[in-house]
Protein backbone atom coordinates (compact mmCIF):
# COMPACT_ATOMS: atom_id res chain seq x y z
CA UNK A 1 0.00 0.00 0.00
CA UNK A 2 0.66 3.62 -0.08
CA UNK A 3 2.00 3.31 3.57
CA UNK A 4 4.82 0.60 2.56
CA UNK A 5 7.86 2.50 3.58
CA UNK A 6 9.63 0.76 0.24
CA UNK A 7 6.91 3.23 -1.95
CA UNK A 8 8.09 5.87 -0.13
CA UNK A 9 10.13 7.87 -2.54
CA UNK A 10 10.03 9.95 -5.26
CA UNK A 11 10.56 9.66 -9.33
CA UNK A 12 11.50 12.51 -11.41
CA UNK A 13 9.11 13.39 -14.37
CA UNK A 14 8.80 16.07 -16.63
CA UNK A 15 4.98 17.21 -17.17
CA UNK A 16 4.59 19.24 -19.90
CA UNK A 17 0.74 20.20 -19.95
CA UNK A 18 1.62 23.33 -17.98
CA UNK A 19 3.59 24.23 -20.74
CA UNK A 20 0.50 24.26 -23.08
CA UNK A 21 -2.30 25.31 -20.64
CA UNK A 22 0.15 28.45 -20.44
CA UNK A 23 0.31 28.72 -24.40
CA UNK A 24 -3.59 28.15 -24.80
CA UNK A 25 -4.17 31.14 -22.36
CA UNK A 26 -1.98 33.76 -23.91
CA UNK A 27 -3.68 32.42 -27.11
CA UNK A 28 -7.25 33.11 -25.76
CA UNK A 29 -6.55 36.48 -23.42
CA UNK A 30 -3.83 37.67 -25.51
CA UNK A 31 -1.73 39.01 -22.68
CA UNK A 32 1.55 40.21 -22.91
CA UNK A 33 3.93 37.47 -21.87
CA UNK A 34 5.71 38.19 -18.47
CA UNK A 35 9.95 38.50 -18.97
CA UNK A 36 11.31 35.50 -17.54
CA UNK A 37 13.72 35.95 -14.49
CA UNK A 38 16.38 33.33 -12.60
CA UNK A 39 13.71 31.80 -10.24
CA UNK A 40 12.40 28.28 -10.43
CA UNK A 41 8.96 29.97 -9.57
CA UNK A 42 9.00 31.54 -13.12
CA UNK A 43 8.74 27.95 -14.70
CA UNK A 44 4.95 28.12 -14.84
CA UNK A 45 5.66 31.13 -17.39
CA UNK A 46 7.48 28.68 -20.02
CA UNK A 47 5.76 27.20 -23.07
CA UNK A 48 6.23 25.04 -26.01
CA UNK A 49 9.53 25.29 -28.09
CA UNK A 50 7.13 25.53 -31.16
CA UNK A 51 5.64 29.02 -29.66
CA UNK A 52 9.09 30.62 -29.80
CA UNK A 53 10.53 29.50 -33.40
CA UNK A 54 12.34 32.93 -33.31
CA UNK A 55 14.51 31.83 -30.13
CA UNK A 56 16.07 28.14 -30.75
CA UNK A 57 18.39 28.40 -26.80
CA UNK A 58 14.57 27.92 -25.47
CA UNK A 59 14.34 24.51 -27.76
CA UNK A 60 17.84 23.02 -26.23
CA UNK A 61 17.19 19.87 -24.05
CA UNK A 62 20.72 20.23 -21.66
CA UNK A 63 18.71 19.22 -18.56
CA UNK A 64 19.46 15.84 -17.19
CA UNK A 65 16.72 13.81 -16.17
CA UNK A 66 17.12 10.24 -15.86
CA UNK A 67 19.07 7.56 -17.22
CA UNK A 68 17.38 4.01 -17.38
CA UNK A 69 19.48 0.43 -18.21
CA UNK A 70 18.28 -2.34 -19.18
CA UNK A 71 18.76 -6.04 -16.86
CA UNK A 72 20.99 -7.78 -20.19
CA UNK A 73 23.32 -4.84 -20.12
CA UNK A 74 24.37 -4.10 -23.48
CA UNK A 75 25.00 -1.07 -25.88
CA UNK A 76 22.19 1.12 -27.03
CA UNK A 77 22.62 1.73 -30.95
CA UNK A 78 18.95 3.05 -31.88
CA UNK A 79 16.25 5.00 -29.90
CA UNK A 80 12.99 6.35 -31.07
CA UNK A 81 10.17 7.83 -30.10
CA UNK A 82 6.36 6.39 -30.69
CA UNK A 83 4.58 8.51 -32.77
CA UNK A 84 2.28 9.68 -29.83
CA UNK A 85 4.72 10.47 -27.77
CA UNK A 86 4.00 8.48 -24.42
CA UNK A 87 7.21 5.74 -25.10
CA UNK A 88 10.23 5.38 -25.77
CA UNK A 89 11.43 2.23 -27.87
CA UNK A 90 15.01 1.37 -27.66
CA UNK A 91 17.18 -1.34 -29.89
CA UNK A 92 20.80 -3.21 -28.11
CA UNK A 93 23.67 -4.86 -29.61
CA UNK A 94 21.84 -7.90 -28.01
CA UNK A 95 18.96 -7.61 -30.42
CA UNK A 96 16.61 -6.34 -27.54
CA UNK A 97 13.84 -4.36 -27.81
CA UNK A 98 12.79 -2.28 -24.46
CA UNK A 99 9.81 0.17 -24.24
CA UNK A 100 10.47 2.91 -21.75
CA UNK A 101 7.95 4.97 -20.17
CA UNK A 102 7.65 9.25 -22.08
CA UNK A 103 6.87 10.21 -18.61
CA UNK A 104 8.16 8.42 -15.27
CA UNK A 105 10.84 6.89 -17.73
CA UNK A 106 10.31 2.95 -16.08
CA UNK A 107 10.53 -0.09 -18.36
CA UNK A 108 7.07 -1.31 -19.63
CA UNK A 109 8.09 -4.47 -21.95
CA UNK A 110 11.43 -6.00 -22.87
CA UNK A 111 11.34 -8.69 -25.95
CA UNK A 112 13.73 -10.59 -28.46
CA UNK A 113 13.19 -9.16 -31.73
CA UNK A 114 16.33 -9.38 -33.55
CA UNK A 115 18.76 -12.59 -33.24
CA UNK A 116 21.85 -9.74 -33.97
CA UNK A 117 21.95 -6.56 -32.93
CA UNK A 118 19.45 -3.96 -34.26
CA UNK A 119 21.13 -0.96 -36.03
CA UNK A 120 18.31 1.02 -37.65
CA UNK A 121 14.41 1.83 -36.73
CA UNK A 122 12.01 4.21 -38.29
CA UNK A 123 8.31 4.50 -38.07
CA UNK A 124 6.07 5.47 -41.15
CA UNK A 125 4.08 9.00 -41.72
CA UNK A 126 0.76 7.28 -40.92
CA UNK A 127 2.10 5.96 -37.78
CA UNK A 128 0.70 2.29 -37.92
CA UNK A 129 4.23 0.48 -39.66
CA UNK A 130 7.89 0.37 -38.03
CA UNK A 131 10.75 -1.16 -39.97
CA UNK A 132 13.72 -2.17 -38.38
CA UNK A 133 17.33 -3.92 -39.57
CA UNK A 134 19.95 -5.98 -38.00
CA UNK A 135 23.52 -6.67 -38.48
CA UNK A 136 22.73 -10.16 -40.59
CA UNK A 137 21.10 -8.00 -43.12
CA UNK A 138 17.61 -8.88 -42.21
CA UNK A 139 14.79 -6.68 -41.82
CA UNK A 140 11.72 -6.63 -39.88
CA UNK A 141 8.48 -5.08 -40.17
CA UNK A 142 5.98 -4.45 -36.94
CA UNK A 143 2.42 -2.94 -36.37
CA UNK A 144 2.34 -0.11 -33.84
CA UNK A 145 1.47 -2.60 -31.16
CA UNK A 146 5.22 -4.21 -31.79
CA UNK A 147 3.88 -7.40 -34.03
CA UNK A 148 6.17 -8.70 -36.06
CA UNK A 149 4.58 -9.46 -39.80
CA UNK A 150 6.96 -10.01 -41.86
CA UNK A 151 10.39 -10.54 -42.12
CA UNK A 152 12.76 -10.60 -45.66
CA UNK A 153 16.87 -10.83 -45.79
CA UNK A 154 17.61 -7.07 -47.16
CA UNK A 155 21.36 -7.13 -47.30
CA UNK A 156 24.07 -9.67 -46.90
CA UNK A 157 26.04 -7.50 -44.29
CA UNK A 158 24.73 -5.67 -41.66
CA UNK A 159 22.09 -3.16 -42.33
CA UNK A 160 23.39 0.59 -41.06
CA UNK A 161 20.35 2.67 -41.74
CA UNK A 162 17.08 3.16 -43.26
CA UNK A 163 14.92 5.90 -44.06
CA UNK A 164 11.25 5.84 -44.85
CA UNK A 165 9.63 8.03 -47.56
CA UNK A 166 6.95 10.88 -46.96
CA UNK A 167 4.28 8.89 -48.55
CA UNK A 168 5.10 5.88 -46.05
CA UNK A 169 4.65 3.58 -49.37
CA UNK A 170 8.59 3.24 -50.38
CA UNK A 171 11.39 2.86 -47.49
CA UNK A 172 15.63 2.66 -48.63
CA UNK A 173 17.97 0.62 -46.63
CA UNK A 174 21.51 0.73 -46.59
CA UNK A 175 24.13 -1.51 -45.57
CA UNK A 176 27.65 -2.21 -45.30
CA UNK A 177 27.84 -3.95 -48.93
CA UNK A 178 29.05 -0.96 -51.05
CA UNK A 179 24.95 0.60 -52.32
CA UNK A 180 21.69 0.75 -50.76
CA UNK A 181 18.26 -0.46 -51.96
CA UNK A 182 14.86 0.86 -52.34
CA UNK A 183 12.40 -1.39 -51.32
CA UNK A 184 7.88 -1.59 -51.36
CA UNK A 185 6.68 -1.77 -47.96
CA UNK A 186 3.58 -3.67 -48.72
CA UNK A 187 5.19 -6.33 -50.57
CA UNK A 188 8.57 -6.13 -49.24
CA UNK A 189 9.89 -6.50 -52.66
CA UNK A 190 13.27 -4.55 -53.43
CA UNK A 191 12.24 -1.80 -56.71
CA UNK A 192 16.04 -0.53 -57.27
CA UNK A 193 19.41 -0.27 -55.95
CA UNK A 194 22.37 2.80 -55.52
CA UNK A 195 25.30 0.99 -56.73
CA UNK A 196 27.27 4.42 -57.07
CA UNK A 197 29.31 4.49 -54.08
CA UNK A 198 32.71 2.86 -53.94
CA UNK A 199 32.83 1.76 -50.57
CA UNK A 200 30.28 0.48 -47.53
CA UNK A 201 27.39 3.10 -47.12
CA UNK A 202 26.85 4.14 -43.70
CA UNK A 203 24.10 6.46 -43.70
CA UNK A 204 20.76 7.54 -45.96
CA UNK A 205 18.33 9.82 -45.46
CA UNK A 206 14.90 10.87 -47.54
CA UNK A 207 13.52 14.28 -48.28
CA UNK A 208 10.74 14.70 -45.92
CA UNK A 209 8.89 16.26 -48.98
CA UNK A 210 10.40 15.22 -51.86
CA UNK A 211 11.77 12.34 -53.73
CA UNK A 212 15.15 12.81 -52.47
CA UNK A 213 17.55 10.22 -51.23
CA UNK A 214 20.88 11.42 -49.44
CA UNK A 215 23.50 8.56 -48.80
CA UNK A 216 26.79 9.08 -47.04
CA UNK A 217 29.49 6.55 -47.56
CA UNK A 218 32.72 5.51 -46.31
CA UNK A 219 34.72 6.71 -49.83
CA UNK A 220 34.10 10.31 -47.38
CA UNK A 221 31.18 11.05 -50.41
CA UNK A 222 27.38 12.15 -49.93
CA UNK A 223 25.00 11.68 -53.18
CA UNK A 224 21.95 12.32 -53.86
CA UNK A 225 19.73 10.51 -55.55
CA UNK A 226 16.53 9.91 -57.20
CA UNK A 227 14.05 6.59 -56.53
CA UNK A 228 13.08 6.38 -59.69
CA UNK A 229 16.46 6.33 -61.36
CA UNK A 230 19.53 4.48 -60.38
CA UNK A 231 22.03 7.22 -61.35
CA UNK A 232 22.94 9.85 -58.67
CA UNK A 233 22.21 13.35 -59.31
CA UNK A 234 25.06 14.90 -57.61
CA UNK A 235 28.13 14.02 -55.50
CA UNK A 236 28.71 16.77 -52.45
CA UNK A 237 32.97 16.42 -51.70
CA UNK A 238 32.52 18.30 -48.37
CA UNK A 239 34.11 15.75 -46.24
CA UNK A 240 37.67 13.98 -45.97
CA UNK A 241 36.81 10.94 -43.39
CA UNK A 242 33.94 8.48 -43.05
CA UNK A 243 30.48 10.53 -43.45
CA UNK A 244 28.62 8.72 -40.29
CA UNK A 245 25.27 10.93 -40.50
CA UNK A 246 23.27 12.49 -43.07
CA UNK A 247 19.92 14.32 -41.66
CA UNK A 248 17.34 16.95 -43.32
CA UNK A 249 15.63 19.68 -41.56
CA UNK A 250 12.10 19.54 -40.90
CA UNK A 251 11.34 22.24 -43.81
CA UNK A 252 13.74 20.05 -45.99
CA UNK A 253 16.13 23.35 -46.51
CA UNK A 254 18.97 21.87 -44.84
CA UNK A 255 21.16 19.22 -45.25
CA UNK A 256 23.58 18.17 -42.18
CA UNK A 257 25.94 15.76 -42.20
CA UNK A 258 28.24 14.29 -39.67
CA UNK A 259 31.75 12.47 -39.97
CA UNK A 260 34.95 10.82 -38.66
CA UNK A 261 36.60 14.22 -39.22
CA UNK A 262 35.41 15.69 -35.96
CA UNK A 263 32.78 18.20 -38.33
CA UNK A 264 29.63 18.76 -38.88
CA UNK A 265 28.66 20.07 -42.21
CA UNK A 266 25.46 22.15 -43.11
CA UNK A 267 24.11 22.46 -46.96
CA UNK A 268 21.77 24.44 -48.58
CA UNK A 269 20.41 21.83 -51.06
CA UNK A 270 19.08 25.21 -53.27
CA UNK A 271 22.58 26.40 -54.30
CA UNK A 272 24.50 23.35 -53.54
CA UNK A 273 26.80 24.96 -51.10
CA UNK A 274 28.33 24.12 -47.41
CA UNK A 275 27.03 27.15 -45.48
CA UNK A 276 28.21 26.03 -42.15
CA UNK A 277 31.07 23.99 -40.43
CA UNK A 278 30.47 23.52 -36.61
CA UNK A 279 33.52 22.11 -35.32
CA UNK A 280 33.10 21.47 -31.29
CA UNK A 281 33.78 17.58 -31.20
CA UNK A 282 36.88 15.93 -29.78
CA UNK A 283 36.66 12.93 -31.74
CA UNK A 284 33.98 11.43 -34.15
CA UNK A 285 30.48 12.73 -34.67
CA UNK A 286 28.26 9.50 -34.49
CA UNK A 287 24.61 10.64 -34.45
CA UNK A 288 22.40 13.77 -35.61
CA UNK A 289 19.20 15.19 -35.12
CA UNK A 290 17.09 17.84 -35.86
CA UNK A 291 14.43 19.48 -33.67
CA UNK A 292 10.96 18.59 -34.58
CA UNK A 293 9.40 22.41 -34.74
CA UNK A 294 12.49 24.45 -35.58
CA UNK A 295 14.96 24.45 -38.45
CA UNK A 296 17.42 26.39 -36.54
CA UNK A 297 18.10 23.82 -33.79
CA UNK A 298 20.35 20.53 -34.02
CA UNK A 299 22.09 18.18 -31.80
CA UNK A 300 25.08 16.07 -31.86
CA UNK A 301 26.98 12.98 -30.51
CA UNK A 302 30.11 12.36 -30.25
CA UNK A 303 32.16 9.28 -29.92
CA UNK A 304 33.78 10.73 -26.74
CA UNK A 305 30.36 11.01 -24.69
CA UNK A 306 29.80 14.63 -25.63
CA UNK A 307 26.78 16.32 -26.68
CA UNK A 308 26.52 19.36 -28.24
CA UNK A 309 23.93 21.72 -29.53
CA UNK A 310 23.91 23.79 -32.24
CA UNK A 311 22.05 27.10 -34.13
CA UNK A 312 21.56 27.44 -37.85
CA UNK A 313 21.44 30.84 -37.49
CA UNK A 314 24.42 33.25 -35.63
CA UNK A 315 28.03 31.94 -34.74
CA UNK A 316 29.20 28.48 -35.60
CA UNK A 317 30.17 27.72 -31.91
CA UNK A 318 27.85 25.37 -30.18
CA UNK A 319 24.93 27.16 -28.02
CA UNK A 320 25.41 24.81 -25.25
CA UNK A 321 27.71 21.82 -24.78
CA UNK A 322 27.77 18.83 -22.45
CA UNK A 323 31.22 16.91 -22.99
CA UNK A 324 30.29 14.50 -20.32
CA UNK A 325 26.65 13.18 -20.91
CA UNK A 326 27.48 9.92 -21.69
CA UNK A 327 30.56 7.41 -20.35
CA UNK A 328 30.74 6.11 -23.91
CA UNK A 329 29.97 6.95 -27.89
CA UNK A 330 26.71 8.13 -28.56
CA UNK A 331 24.60 5.97 -31.16
CA UNK A 332 21.85 7.75 -31.17
CA UNK A 333 19.31 11.02 -30.74
CA UNK A 334 15.61 11.23 -30.90
CA UNK A 335 13.73 14.50 -29.77
CA UNK A 336 10.27 13.91 -28.85
CA UNK A 337 7.64 15.40 -31.15
CA UNK A 338 6.63 18.04 -29.25
CA UNK A 339 10.23 18.77 -28.49
CA UNK A 340 10.93 19.71 -25.19
CA UNK A 341 12.69 16.02 -24.32
CA UNK A 342 15.57 14.66 -25.84
CA UNK A 343 16.64 10.73 -25.58
CA UNK A 344 19.75 9.42 -26.30
CA UNK A 345 21.31 5.67 -26.59
CA UNK A 346 25.23 4.83 -25.65
CA UNK A 347 27.59 2.30 -25.70
CA UNK A 348 27.93 2.68 -21.82
CA UNK A 349 24.49 0.11 -22.07
CA UNK A 350 22.14 3.49 -20.77
CA UNK A 351 19.39 5.78 -22.25
CA UNK A 352 19.22 8.83 -21.09
CA UNK A 353 16.37 11.41 -21.24
CA UNK A 354 17.18 15.19 -20.82
CA UNK A 355 14.86 18.53 -20.55
CA UNK A 356 14.73 22.19 -21.38
CA UNK A 357 16.59 24.18 -18.12
CA UNK A 358 14.38 25.63 -16.16
CA UNK A 359 14.63 29.56 -15.17
CA UNK A 360 17.42 29.49 -12.28
CA UNK A 361 19.54 26.50 -13.68
CA UNK A 362 22.83 27.69 -14.25
CA UNK A 363 25.35 25.02 -14.46
CA UNK A 364 23.85 21.39 -15.95
CA UNK A 365 26.72 19.18 -15.32
CA UNK A 366 26.08 19.34 -11.99
CA UNK A 367 22.57 17.63 -12.40
CA UNK A 368 24.53 14.23 -14.23
CA UNK A 369 24.61 11.27 -12.68
CA UNK A 370 28.06 9.80 -11.26
CA UNK A 371 30.52 8.11 -13.91
CA UNK A 372 29.91 4.43 -12.93
CA UNK A 373 29.97 1.75 -15.42
CA UNK A 374 31.65 2.38 -19.20
CA UNK A 375 30.84 0.64 -22.16
CA UNK A 376 32.54 -2.73 -23.84
CA UNK A 377 35.10 -0.84 -25.83
CA UNK A 378 35.44 2.33 -23.68
CA UNK A 379 38.77 3.08 -21.27
CA UNK A 380 38.43 4.11 -17.92
CA UNK A 381 37.00 7.29 -17.61
CA UNK A 382 39.24 9.83 -16.33
CA UNK A 383 37.28 11.95 -13.40
CA UNK A 384 38.79 14.89 -12.84
CA UNK A 385 39.43 16.35 -9.32
CA UNK A 386 38.47 19.08 -7.77
CA UNK A 387 41.49 22.17 -6.94
CA UNK A 388 43.48 21.96 -4.55
CA UNK A 389 42.26 25.62 -3.41
CA UNK A 390 39.00 24.49 -3.20
CA UNK A 391 39.60 20.84 -1.19
CA UNK A 392 42.22 22.73 0.77
CA UNK A 393 39.55 25.26 2.03
CA UNK A 394 36.37 22.86 2.66
CA UNK A 395 38.98 20.66 5.45
CA UNK A 396 39.51 24.04 6.76
CA UNK A 397 36.51 24.90 7.83
CA UNK A 398 33.75 23.47 9.85
CA UNK A 399 34.11 20.50 11.58
CA UNK A 400 37.28 19.97 9.95
CA UNK A 401 38.84 23.04 10.99
CA UNK A 402 41.55 22.49 14.08
CA UNK A 403 42.38 25.04 16.35
CA UNK A 404 45.07 27.63 15.46
CA UNK A 405 48.46 27.17 15.88
CA UNK A 406 50.57 30.13 17.02
CA UNK A 407 52.59 31.81 14.52
CA UNK A 408 55.79 29.82 13.40
CA UNK A 409 59.19 31.32 13.52
CA UNK A 410 62.04 31.02 11.97
CA UNK A 411 64.09 29.36 13.80
CA UNK A 412 61.38 26.11 14.32
CA UNK A 413 60.60 26.38 10.89
CA UNK A 414 64.66 25.97 10.45
CA UNK A 415 64.11 22.79 13.41
CA UNK A 416 61.43 21.47 11.78
CA UNK A 417 63.04 21.46 8.45
CA UNK A 418 66.51 20.10 9.58
CA UNK A 419 68.49 23.27 8.27
CA UNK A 420 69.02 24.18 11.98
CA UNK A 421 71.99 22.98 14.26
CA UNK A 422 70.51 21.90 17.63
CA UNK A 423 74.22 21.79 19.32
CA UNK A 424 76.36 24.25 17.00
CA UNK A 425 80.52 24.41 18.48
CA UNK A 426 81.40 26.92 20.72
CA UNK A 427 82.96 30.25 19.74
CA UNK A 428 86.29 30.85 20.78
CA UNK A 429 86.24 33.20 23.69
CA UNK A 430 89.02 36.80 23.51
CA UNK A 431 92.40 36.76 24.23
CA UNK A 432 92.76 37.12 28.16
CA UNK A 433 95.73 40.05 28.99
CA UNK A 434 98.70 38.04 29.46
CA UNK A 435 99.08 37.09 33.33
CA UNK A 436 101.91 35.12 35.64
CA UNK A 437 102.45 31.44 34.27
CA UNK A 438 100.35 28.77 36.92
CA UNK A 439 101.09 25.49 37.56
CA UNK A 440 99.65 23.07 34.77
CA UNK A 441 96.27 21.50 35.89
CA UNK A 442 95.65 18.16 35.01
CA UNK A 443 93.13 18.15 32.11
CA UNK A 444 89.91 16.80 32.27
CA UNK A 445 87.64 15.26 30.13
CA UNK A 446 84.89 17.34 28.67
CA UNK A 447 81.44 15.57 29.38
CA UNK A 448 79.77 15.67 25.93
CA UNK A 449 76.30 17.72 26.05
CA UNK A 450 73.69 14.42 26.58
CA UNK A 451 70.72 13.91 23.49
CA UNK A 452 70.53 13.70 19.95
CA UNK A 453 72.55 16.58 18.61
CA UNK A 454 73.72 17.42 15.18
CA UNK A 455 76.68 19.50 15.16
CA UNK A 456 79.02 20.69 12.52
CA UNK A 457 82.05 19.68 10.96
CA UNK A 458 84.40 17.23 12.74
CA UNK A 459 81.85 16.61 15.59
CA UNK A 460 78.68 16.39 13.34
CA UNK A 461 77.04 13.42 14.78
CA UNK A 462 74.04 11.56 13.26
CA UNK A 463 70.45 11.34 14.32
CA UNK A 464 70.88 7.34 15.43
CA UNK A 465 74.42 8.11 16.99
CA UNK A 466 74.57 6.60 20.78
CA UNK A 467 78.08 7.31 22.15
CA UNK A 468 77.05 10.12 24.16
CA UNK A 469 74.82 8.10 25.87
CA UNK A 470 77.55 5.09 26.20
CA UNK A 471 80.35 7.73 27.57
CA UNK A 472 77.33 8.58 29.98
CA UNK A 473 77.00 5.09 31.23
CA UNK A 474 80.63 4.63 31.75
CA UNK A 475 81.60 7.36 33.23
CA UNK A 476 78.88 6.77 35.98
CA UNK A 477 80.07 3.53 36.36
CA UNK A 478 83.89 4.64 37.38
CA UNK A 479 82.80 6.95 39.55
CA UNK A 480 81.04 4.26 41.91
CA UNK A 481 84.17 1.57 41.29
CA UNK A 482 87.67 3.63 41.67
CA UNK A 483 87.97 5.61 44.67
CA UNK A 484 88.77 9.33 44.04
CA UNK A 485 91.20 10.95 46.15
CA UNK A 486 89.78 13.98 47.89
CA UNK A 487 92.01 16.59 49.71
CA UNK A 488 90.48 17.86 53.06
CA UNK A 489 89.92 21.33 53.63
CA UNK A 490 90.21 20.92 57.49
CA UNK A 491 92.31 19.02 59.61
CA UNK A 492 90.86 15.69 60.26
CA UNK A 493 91.85 13.53 63.69
CA UNK A 494 91.43 10.07 63.65
CA UNK A 495 89.65 8.78 66.43
CA UNK A 496 91.96 7.37 69.35
CA UNK A 497 91.62 5.87 72.49
CA UNK A 498 91.92 7.30 75.25
CA UNK A 499 95.56 7.10 76.73
CA UNK A 500 96.59 7.33 80.52
CA UNK A 501 99.68 9.30 81.57
CA UNK A 502 102.56 7.11 82.06
CA UNK A 503 105.50 8.02 84.21
CA UNK A 504 108.51 8.11 82.34
CA UNK A 505 112.18 9.61 82.23
CA UNK A 506 111.79 12.90 80.62
CA UNK A 507 114.60 12.54 78.45
CA UNK A 508 113.29 9.93 76.25
CA UNK A 509 109.84 10.54 75.16
CA UNK A 510 107.79 7.44 73.39
CA UNK A 511 106.99 8.01 69.86
CA UNK A 512 103.13 8.18 69.14
CA UNK A 513 103.44 4.50 67.49
CA UNK A 514 104.76 2.91 70.67
CA UNK A 515 102.68 4.48 73.30
CA UNK A 516 99.50 2.91 71.17
CA UNK A 517 101.10 -0.41 71.18
CA UNK A 518 102.15 -0.44 74.87
CA UNK A 519 98.82 1.11 75.88
CA UNK A 520 96.78 -1.46 77.96
CA UNK A 521 93.33 -2.88 77.05
CA UNK A 522 90.86 -0.40 77.50
CA UNK A 523 86.54 -1.13 76.93
CA UNK A 524 85.49 0.83 74.22
CA UNK A 525 82.96 2.88 74.58
CA UNK A 526 79.01 2.86 73.36
CA UNK A 527 78.93 3.32 69.89
CA UNK A 528 77.65 6.73 68.74
CA UNK A 529 73.58 6.45 67.48
CA UNK A 530 73.70 5.90 63.92
CA UNK A 531 73.18 9.09 61.42
CA UNK A 532 69.30 9.50 60.08
CA UNK A 533 70.92 9.17 56.48
CA UNK A 534 73.99 6.68 56.48
CA UNK A 535 76.75 7.06 53.94
CA UNK A 536 78.89 5.34 52.26
CA UNK A 537 82.36 5.37 54.18
CA UNK A 538 84.97 7.19 52.52
CA UNK A 539 88.47 5.79 53.20
CA UNK A 540 90.55 8.38 53.93
CA UNK A 541 94.70 8.39 53.26
CA UNK A 542 96.12 10.13 56.78
CA UNK A 543 100.19 10.95 56.61
CA UNK A 544 102.32 9.73 59.55
CA UNK A 545 104.23 13.07 59.40
CA UNK A 546 101.15 14.88 59.96
CA UNK A 547 99.82 12.59 62.71
CA UNK A 548 103.17 13.02 64.71
CA UNK A 549 102.58 16.99 64.31
CA UNK A 550 99.13 16.70 65.67
CA UNK A 551 99.68 14.24 69.16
Amino acid sequence: GLDDPLRRFTKRTVDYGSDYVRWLEDCLSRQKRRRFQRHYNYTKELVPPFAMPQNPYDGICPRFVHAAVNKNRSPVHVVTWFPHGRRVLTGSLAGEMTIWNGLQFHSENVMQAHNAGIKAMRWTPDESVMVSGDQLGFIKLWDQYIYNFQTFQGHKDSVCDIAIAPTGEKFCSCADDSHAKVWDLRTGEEERAFTGHGWDVKCCAWHPTKGLVATGSKDSQIKLWDPRASEAITTIFCHKNTVTQVAWSPSGQWLASASRDQLVMLMDIRTMSVRKVFKAHQKEVTSLCWHPENDGLLASGGYDGALHFWGTSGSSKPIESLPLAHEGAIWSLAWHPLGHLLVSGSNDYSTRFWSRARPGDSNFEQLLPKRVGLGATEATAVVEMPPAGETQEILQSGVFAELPWPPCSEERLAILNGTLALAPPPEPEPAAPAEAPEEPKPAEPSTPMVGLSLGEGPKAKNVLDTSDFDFEEKTLEAKLKVPTKVEPTEEVRPKMAKVEPVEAPPAALPTTAEAVTEAPPVEEPAAPAAPAEPTAPVPVKVEESEMGKTT
